[in-house]
């Protein structure tokens, strides 16, 4: 019994949700993957998928074995890798990262890795829907703000500071705001449902500002590039607005006021007891990178 490919098999599964489907990722006939689950379902004594017409879903005891097969092929993986007592990392590694924050941030980190490590490889995921670390098979993932379950590891990077912004053409057409009681009268640009801005002032006093809603979207991107074309005012991380900062495309309104709900970004990683030294020389990297780009001082991202 291929013990290790049949985990493989369930972490397949388990991620594409059906024999069809894992079929024709492994050029084999559905039945074929349907009879090897079968036989790791006896071996293991329990059943692990429940099958339903509209596919396969884990069962409690599925999910709990899913999360030990993770950490198996991950042993499997990190014994298979080239000995590192020569400084030389290998193996293959999935990383997540929202959209906007991947962009900018993540994928110079990625490439600066792989620049240094040319025997690694990596499935770089840029979504802004919260994966499933075990079912998905990511052994990384940065999150801003989000929840993990307790068996994930988590490591604070920094606070998002977001600050209010709009262009110089919104600004010239409409009087600028000069206490954020006028934030009541501007043309706002809000990022999924929300209303209102929960906002801090530098006494500390959080006041909830109700723009005119000119636009409610739930990209980022999109809400960037109409603020700088000079739609409205929007509520956006200083990371995300740096370059239209320094170009002028952005300048920021009452700036001595920020998001009072904290918005942290960190690292998660599954909870597994055998990870490869490659992951861990990621991890330490894209740490150290964010860490020193996200807490800087906010006047150096517009100096």
């Amino acid at each position: 019994m291929d013990l290790i490919g049949d985990l493989e098999l369930m972490q397949e599964l388990a991620k594409r949700g059906s024999f069809s489907a894992v079929g024709r990722d492994r050029g084999q006939a559905p039945s074929s993957v349907a009879r090897r689950l079968d036989r790791l379902e006896a071996h293991v004594g329990e059943r692990l998928f429940n099958r339903a017409p509209t596919g396969l879903f884990l069962t409690a005891t599925g999910a709990r074995k899913l999360r030990d097969a993770c950490e198996l092929t991950s042993a499997a993986a990190a014994f298979s890798e080239r000995d590192e007592a020569d400084g030389v990392l290998s193996g293959h590694i999935v990383v997540s990262a929202p959209s906007r924050l991947g962009d900018v941030c993540v994928t110079p980190i990625v490439m600066e890795f792989l620049k240094t490590h040319p025997a690694v490889s990596v499935d770089l995921h840029l979504t802004d829907s919260v994966q499933d670390l075990d079912r998905d098979q990511i052994d990384l993932t940065v999150r801003i703000g989000a929840n993990a379950q307790d068996h994930h590891i988590i490591r604070r990077i920094a606070n998002n500071h977001r600050l209010l912004v709009a262009a110089p053409q919104y600004l010239e057409r409409h009087s600028e705001s000069t206490c954020v009681e006028d934030l009541d009268t501007c043309d706002g640009l809000l990022l999924g449902n929300a209303p209102s801005w929960r906002l801090r002032g530098p006494d500390g006093r959080v006041h909830l500002a109700k723009p005119r809603v000119r636009v409610k979207c739930v990209s980022g991107d999109a809400l960037l590039s109409m603020c700088v074309a000079g739609l409205g005012v929007a509520l956006k991380s200083f990371w995300d607005v740096q370059g239209a900062l320094k170009t002028g495309r952005l300048v920021t309104i009452l700036p001595e006021w920020t998001q009072a709900d904290p918005a942290d970004i960190m690292i998660v990683m599954p909870d597994r007891r055998l990870v490869s030294a490659t992951l861990l020389k990621f991890r330490d990297l894209l740490e150290a990178r964010l860490k020193s780009l996200l807490s800087q001082p906010h006047s150096d991202w517009i100096a």
